[in-house]
């Protein structure tokens, strides 16, 4: 007996997880003896969906499914922007704004349609999207699995599932790969989805469509501020594409160009010294609007020093710290919480419309801070912009995500190995030119801005909301 005890005790103590599994659960999952399918979770979700059988009806996922795929690989023939069919990889799916390359030609099977749910399966397993209008006619990489929903599903349902604790971990007990992390369509296909009673079905897909309507909504949005930039200040789009380099096609590939020594300005990196860089100065002094430095509408410029991050996991406790990788997102995965009682928090506190920079890695990306990131902190990667009162911030924001404003910060990159702007010296960031356009007019942009962040906001309120109450229901039936 005290044997048997020392022996639980040693287990207990020991510095990993272990669980129990029962042997037909190996033999439903394609006979695997990796750990990270029999996690404690894992083995925790399937004796929950085991006794919610007893209680609720569950379905395999592919039976709401009229076709669960990806595409194959394939050799990407890129064009320029605009000339082709939009492309996009697994993780820009996920942003408010698109960015992608082009394509000249794609098969039907890489374009996706409004109303699919999107889960990716390689490298980060299991972010799931449901496309809305935007998205017809785009192409998505062969990194994400496609499900095409029976006519009669209740997408907005299966979408809080598979994104709520149960789907997460039902959809992670399947990955595999020795480097990278993978997932299979058979795999998503063969998901149990426990099924609440019909009125709480109908709960949980109501909200779930509303957050689906409200972030197409604050898409277009901006997408409609963007071209304001252009059409209502009276400025060329402008693409890098179009630039002349020295030395014809062969040039533009090496980006070869010539630069007098009196221009040079003690900078010798190229990012610097791009040609697209003068023809925006050309065309903003040519405006009709008055043209100043970003540091003279801002009362501040400033990144927190780096510090230690104590992470907690109870949200009670600590407030939603972002990365720079959140920024563009049209809603934030994997956020992590501070320890509300850190030394010297305020620093990293951010508020109500400052903009958010990203300053290295992928420089420029910028987002503005809305009531819900109120509060919040973020990393010393997010650069901090404080507006002056006398200008709109959603027009700033609107500006600065433009060609004319991107293209700008990118021209101040350094760095040998990782892209960088403003380490602690923010005079580079506030070189950068700003049209001024009456008040009018950058209400009547910047509005936009602004209201679309709020939807975007309010969007990922309903759908907490919504997978919250999934996760009540099906915990108060087991």
């Amino acid at each position: 007996m005290g044997q048997r005890e020392g022996i639980k005790m040693r287990i207990n103590d020991v510095p990993f997880q272990w669980t129990i599994t029962k042997s037909n659960w190996i033999n439903t999952t394609e006979f695997r003896l990796n750990a990270s399918s029999y996690s404690v979770d894992a083995i925790s979700v399937l004796r929950n969906i085991e006794e919610l059988k007893k209680k609720c009806s569950v379905s395999l996922l592919g039976d709401f499914s009229d076709k669960i795929f990806y595409p194959p690989r394939f050799k990407r023939p890129y064009c320029k922007s605009g000339e082709g069919i939009l492309f996009l990889s697994s993780r820009e799916i996920f942003y408010l704004i698109f960015e992608g390359k082009y394509v000249k030609t794609l098969e039907d099977e890489y374009i996706v349609k409004p109303d699919w749910i999107l889960i990716t399966r390689s490298g980060t397993v299991g972010r799931v999207l449901l496309t809305n209008k935007l998205f017809d006619g785009i192409g998505v990489s062969e990194h994400v699995i496609r499900i095409i929903p029976d006519t009669n599903a209740p997408i907005g349902y299966l979408y809080a599932f598979l994104t709520s604790y149960f789907g997460q971990t039902l959809i992670k007990k399947h990955i595999f790969g020795g480097v990278v992390d993978e997932v299979e369509p058979n795999h998503i296909a063969n998901i149990p989805v426990p099924l609440l009673p019909e009125s709480d079905i109908k709960e949980i897909n109501k909200k779930i469509l509303k957050a689906h309507k409200l972030r197409e909504e604050a898409q277009k949005l901006l997408l409609k501020a963007e071209q304001m930039i252009y059409t209502e200040l009276g400025l060329p789009e402008i693409d890098e594409d179009d630039v002349k380099y020295f030395g014809g096609d062969l040039g533009r590939i090496v980006k070869s160009f010539i630069i007098k020594a009196s221009e040079l300005n003690l900078r010798l990196d190229t990012s610097y010294h791009l040609p697209i860089l003068k023809e925006i100065d050309k065309y903003l002094l040519s405006s009709s609007h008055d043209v100043t430095d970003l540091g003279d509408v801002v009362q501040d410029v400033f990144i927190p020093t780096r510090f230690k991050r104590p992470y907690v996991n109870d949200p009670n406790i600590g407030i939603p710290f972002l990365q720079g990788s959140h920024i563009p997102l049209i809603k934030p995965f994997d956020i992590k919480y501070l320890w509300n009682k850190m030394k010297n928090l305020k620093k990293v506190i951010i508020k109500k419309n400052w903009i958010l920079i990203t300053r290295s890695g992928t420089v420029g990306r910028v987002a503005i801070v809305r009531d819900f990131w109120n509060g919040g902190g973020a990393s010393e990667h997010v650069l901090r912009l404080i507006p002056n009162e006398n200008i709109n911030a959603g027009y700033l924001v609107a500006f600065l995500s433009s060609m004319y404003g991107e293209l700008q910060m990118k021209g101040k990159v350094y760095g040998g190995v990782v892209d960088e702007i403003a380490e602690q010296d923010t005079s580079l960031i506030r070189e950068i030119k700003i049209l001024i356009p009456p008040d009018r007019l950058q209400e009547k942009i910047g509005n936009l801005v602004l209201e679309a962040y709020d939807k975007r906001d309010e969007a990922n309120i309903i759908e907490n909301d919504a997978v919250k109450l999934f996760e009540d229901r099906l915990r108060k039936m087991d």
